[in-house]
């Protein structure tokens, strides 16, 4: 059947629909996790700051807990949402109707994209907020000021969640390119999280690898390199200590990288499941 060009009305419609399913199956729970975690571990740490100036060791455990949480909701909500269409056969509504099996990867990849967006946004807010509390809690008192010799800017722990939230995109893109052809949950949610560890530790084993003598092991090493990202380029919370906006070019970079594989990894995951069975 002839079902026209691709059109980004029904992806956009199909990501509607995968992020109200989500907040039906209620993972938006995250978000209120990740705001109690972060303002719990404030209130419990800012006396043990462990030598470190306050605001260092809140941006530290801020961004920790946004990428830790982020990661396990990139890959669990990604296979979630994807095997649920597979498990229950409303896929199979979906494709019935004039709609692209690219449109409905690319929409479920949006909705997912959608998700993580505020996730990280209210991470980010909640990080900014007891940023800002502590810093007028200790001004109000004459126990000292609250950067110790650091310019916060906000502007910079802004840019800094979105960096976040490519990062988590690039993961749920990987993701959701195992589960366009994996047979199980299980398989797909293991691989994911797999890759994960991988991008962590690429930077560290290709540079062991590179300094290897045999030719061949270099080659794969640098195969490697490029084909999976490096998650170590996202670390990005000591360029927000340094105080002022991140640079134009560093985040323009990073958005075009993150782009790159985003495109990739959902292009594979397109292919891959205009050739399964369903």
């Amino acid at each position: 059947m002839n079902r026209g060009r691709l059109s980004i009305g029904r992806v956009a419609w199909i990501a509607e629909n995968t992020f109200r399913e989500a907040v039906r199956q209620r993972l938006l729970l995250m978000l209120v996790i990740t705001a109690a975690a972060l303002g719990g571990s404030a209130l419990v740490f800012h006396h043990r700051s462990f030598g470190a100036p306050e605001p260092e060791f809140l941006l530290d455990a801020g961004f920790g807990i946004l990428t830790f949480f982020g990661s396990i909701l990139a890959i669990v909500t990604t296979v979630q949402l994807f095997f649920s269409e597979i498990e229950r056969r409303t896929v199979l509504t979906v494709l019935a109707k004039p709609v692209w099996r690219s449109e409905f990867i690319l929409g479920k990849l949006g909705g997912v994209l959608l998700l993580l967006l505020a996730f990280c946004a209210s991470g980010i807010v909640s990080l900014a907020s007891l940023l800002w509390w502590r810093q007028a809690a200790l001004a109000a008192t004459d126990s000292g000021t609250f950067e110790n010799g650091c310019r916060i800017s906000y502007a910079a722990v802004i840019a800094g969640g979105m960096v976040q939230w490519l990062r988590l995109g690039v993961l749920a893109a990987i993701t959701l390119s195992v589960a366009s052809y994996a047979r199980t949950s299980l398989f797909a949610l293991v691989s994911g999280f797999f890759a994960l560890v991988i991008c962590n530790l690429q930077n560290l084993a290709c540079q062991s690898y590179r300094l290897a003598d045999l030719p061949w092991i270099r080659g794969a090493a640098r195969l490697v390199g490029g084909i999976l990202p490096d998650f170590e380029i996202y670390n990005m919370v000591d360029r927000v200590k340094a105080g002022g906006p991140l640079s134009a070019g560093y985040l323009g970079g990073i958005t075009l990288y993150s782009l790159v594989y985003i495109s990739v990894f959902g292009g594979l995951a397109i292919y891959c499941f205009r050739h399964r069975e369903l």
